[in-house]
C-alpha cells in the first residue's frame, strides 16, 4: 500500500510572523477560515497541505522539526544571509550540506539545496538577442532628430532640453518604485517574487521585477547604440544616449529599493519540496 504525508499543521504564536518566515522559502499561503474557526494560512505543494494555525490561549508551541529541499538561484548560505535568517548549525548528510535555522516559534528547520527547476528555462540567449537589436535600433532611431552642432541651435532650446533631461532623471527612479511597488498589492501578481536575473523570463507578467529588470537593460542598450553613432546624430543624440544609460542604471537602483521595501514579497527560490531524508539532531 502506497503512503504519503498529505497534511502538516503548525501552531504558531503569531501566524503573520510565521507566514513571512516560511514565505522566504517560496511557500505561497492563502488566508482561510472554516466557519467560526480561527483564521489561518494554508499552502499546497507536492500534494501536501501545509497550514499555520494560531496557538490556543495557554498552549505551548511544539518542537517539531521540519526539512525543506529548496531550489535557489544563488548560493543557499548567501540567500539566507540576504534574508536575515540566522544559520543555527550545519552538517553533511549523504554528501550534501544541510543548514539548520529556527522559525519564529523556535522549531528547527533544515534546508538543503535541490536541483534547479527547468520549467522556466534559461532566457539568457533570448534576452541577449533582444538587447543587441535594441542597441542597433538605438544607433539609428535618433539620427533624424537633428544633425546640427550645438552652437547652431537656439540657446533657449538647449537649456530647455537640459532642464527636461534633468527632471526626467530625477523622477525616473520615483516612477519605477511607484509602478513596480504597486504590484505588491496587485492580486494578479505572484504572491512571492523571485529576484530578477539575466536568465529569468522577461515577459513573466506576474513577476514585475523580471519585466522591469529587462526593460532597464533594454533602455541602456538603446542608449549605448545611440552613443556609437552620436558623431552622426549630433549633440542631441549624445545626450539622449547618456540620459538613457543613466536612466537604466537609476531604474536598477530603484528595483533594489522595491525589494528592500517589500521583503515579505521576496522568495529565496522558485520551488519548495519536502526533504524527508534528513536525520534528526
Amino acid at each position: 500500500m502506497d503512503q504519503k504525508l498529505n497534511l502538516l499543521v503548525l501552531r504558531c504564536r503569531d501566524i503573520e510572523v510565521s507566514r513571512v518566515f516560511y514565505e522566504h522559502f517560496g511557500i505561497v499561503f492563502e488566508r482561510e477560515q472554516h466557519g467560526s474557526g480561527p483564521v489561518h494560512y494554508a499552502a499546497v505543494f507536492e500534494g501536501m497541505v501545509f497550514e499555520l494555525y494560531p496557538l490556543k490561549e495557554g498552549e505551548s508551541a511544539d518542537r517539531s522539526r521540519l526539512g525543506f529541499a529548496v531550489n535557489l538561484e544563488t548560493d543557499l548560505r548567501e540567500s539566507l544571509d540576504a534574508a536575515g535568517i540566522e544559520i543555527v548549525s550545519s552538517y553533511e548528510f549523504d554528501g550534501r550540506l544541510i543548514f539548520v535555522v529556527q522559525d519564529p516559534d523556535g522549531r528547527k528547520v533544515e534546508l538543503i539545496q535541490s536541483e534547479p527547476k527547468a520549467s522556466e528555462g534559461d532566457w539568457t540567449r533570448f534576452r541577449s538577442i533582444l538587447l543587441i537589436l535594441a542597441a542597433i535600433a538605438g544607433s539609428l532611431s535618433f539620427l533624424n532628430y537633428q544633425s546640427e552642432p550645438m552652437n547652431g541651435s537656439s540657446v533657449l532650446d538647449v537649456y530647455f532640453f537640459y532642464f527636461a533631461l534633468l527632471v526626467s532623471l530625477l523622477f525616473w527612479p520615483v516612477m519605477v518604485v511607484a509602478v513596480v511597488g504597486f504590484q505588491a498589492i496587485n492580486p494578479y501578481s505572484d504572491p512571492v517574487w523571485t529576484r530578477p536575473t539575466h536568465s529569468c523570463n522577461p515577459f513573466r507578467l506576474k513577476n514585475p521585477l523580471c519585466i522591469a529588470h529587462f526593460l532597464m537593460y533594454f533602455v541602456m542598450a538603446q542608449g549605448a547604440g545611440a552613443l556609437v553613432t552620436a558623431i552622426l546624430g549630433g549633440w542631441l543624440q549624445s545626450l539622449m544616449g547618456i540620459g538613457m544609460i543613466i536612466g537604466g542604471l537609476e531604474g536598477l537602483w530603484a528595483l533594489e529599493l522595491v525589494m528592500k521595501r517589500f521583503p515579505e514579497k521576496m522568495a529565496l527560490h522558485d520551488d519548495v519540496d519536502v526533504a524527508g531524508n534528513a536525520p534528526p539532531e
